[in-house]
């Protein structure tokens, strides 16, 4: 069975080079961008099973970037990762407007993230 094609939007490098170099030789295709404006740029030019999304970033943030790719994609699924927490609020927002999951940095377990993965594109 061909492994779900994953994009990691983060602006930080050393997030993004950890999943991938989890990932990739794992067998599953993955590509990053460190901003928002260029995770869309790749979503218009690529088609994504799943996509991780941090939700503080400079320019677009997480949430706008879920909001712009639906139009592109309405069939991803959207994991957001990140350190950002206000008592759950955004979390229940998210996942009430389409977001799949909704990770805390760090993250303490990739095969976790793996297995979610998995559940994802078989949901």
């Amino acid at each position: 069975m061909e492994k779900p094609r994953i994009l990691s939007v983060d602006d930080e490098l050393s997030f993004t080079e950890m999943i991938k170099s989890y990932f990739e030789p794992r067998g599953y295709p993955i590509d990053v961008a460190a901003a928002g404006d260029k995770a869309l740029e790749l979503l218009k030019n690529n088609e994504y099973d799943i996509v991780f999304l941090d939700l503080k970033m400079e320019g677009l943030n997480g949430d706008e970037v879920m909001k712009e790719a639906k139009k592109i994609n309405d069939n991803m699924k959207f994991i957001f990762i990140t350190a950002y927490t206000d008592s759950g609020k955004t979390r229940e927002r998210l996942l009430g407007e389409g977001a799949y999951a909704f990770m805390d940095k760090p993250i303490t377990s990739l095969k976790e993230l793996e297995d979610l993965i998995n559940e994802a594109v078989n949901s």
